[in-house]
């Protein structure tokens, strides 16, 4: 069967167009003339469409097909709408990912949306057979997970670890190694940029875990100052504010940043700029998540990198050992790494 790659090469377009055109996904917005050219070129190269994968799954007996594997279908849920999605890009890259990965498993996917009552739904009438929830969810949204089907992994929050699979970046190790950093480097000052409070696992307000680590790790060393936490919402309008505020009010800039988020980072690099304050000149900046945001940014920041493939892929494997019933709910803990970028200096 064809990869996702394959088709995507031939249409000239990027994978995860591929992967959202063939599943089906309504929210993606792409031309006609893009969306015919990518049907055409799965359809050469052996693609069949859902409904058609699902009519082959199985022969007139009930057995698998003739591979001896029947094709699966599972659902993804996001915690954020698209228009967070816009701003926060590390869940749609996370989600991007997850659907190569089902695409190379020939398990179709299924996006799920909130209707107007907040209720998780598909829009279709074919079953799941199983679900994989990006981010946090509420209980009633769990809920609406169940009525699908009970084979549900968590990325990125672990709601219920005695019921329920899930994967997680570690985040005391990440926090430790953008730390062990900025001391390595002699930075003694560093401040935290971003939500001290953030939905926990149960998408309730609950302290962010890379500021949970971030004071800790400084209070063992008797470095931790409450007037280098700067609070924000994970965004970059809040960021540029906050920054921004931080700066008018006169109080001495800190000698290293903590941004615990990319996607706080335009708005931080914005006010920097504003205020003629240079990295790494004259402030070392490290930020978490290690997506486009800080690679292409300029200067490029050194930054957490979370390991998307990997995260998806222990999803993919828990999602196969539930089917075949040989699983206890675990939480799968991935390490993190820190990608330099020359955002810090020795001091």
């Amino acid at each position: 069967m064809a990869t996702i790659k394959e088709i995507a090469d031939m249409a000239g377009v990027s994978s995860a167009t591929v992967s959202r055109v063939l599943n089906q996904d309504p929210s993606l917005s792409v031309t006609k003339e893009t969306r015919q050219r990518i049907q055409d070129v799965a359809k050469g190269l052996g693609y069949k469409t859902v409904q058609q994968r699902y009519q082959a799954v199985q022969n007139p007996d009930g057995a698998e097909d003739q591979q001896g594997t029947a094709d699966r279908r599972i659902g993804i849920a996001q915690m954020f709408e698209t228009p967070q999605l816009l701003e926060d890009i590390y869940y749609m890259l996370l989600k991007n990912v997850l659907d190569e990965i089902c695409f190379e498993k020939r398990w179709s996917t299924a996006m799920l949306f909130r209707n107007e009552q907040g209720h998780f739904i598909k829009n279709d009438e074919l079953p799941l057979d199983g679900i994989v929830a990006i981010g946090r969810f509420t209980q009633g949204e769990i809920a609406d997970f169940h009525a699908y089907t009970d084979n549900i992994v968590f990325l990125d929050s672990s709601p219920d670890e005695e019921k329920y699979c899930s994967i997680v970046p570690n985040y005391h190790l990440a926090v430790r190694q953008v730390i062990s950093s900025f001391l390595e480097h002699g930075y003694r000052q560093v401040a935290y940029l971003g939500s001290v409070y953030t939905f926990g696992d149960t998408k309730e307000l609950s302290m962010d875990p890379r500021f949970y680590y971030y004071r800790n790790y400084l209070m063992d060393r008797n470095l931790y100052d409450n007037n280098l936490v700067i609070d924000c919402e994970m965004n970059s309008q809040s960021s540029y504010a906050a920054m921004k505020e931080y700066l008018e009010g006169g109080k001495k800039v800190p000698q290293a940043i903590f941004a615990a988020s990319d996607v706080v980072a335009p708005g931080l690099l914005k006010a920097l700029r504003e205020y003629k304050i240079r990295i790494p000149q004259d402030i070392g900046v490290i930020t978490f998540n290690n997506t486009s945001l800080s690679q292409l940014s300029e200067p490029p920041l050194s930054s957490v990198e979370v390991f998307l493939r990997e995260n998806a892929d222990a999803a993919a494997l828990c999602m196969e050992l539930l089917w075949q019933k040989k699983i206890h709910p675990k939480q799968i803990i991935i390490s993190c790494r820190l990608e330099e970028r020359g955002s810090l200096k020795f001091k």
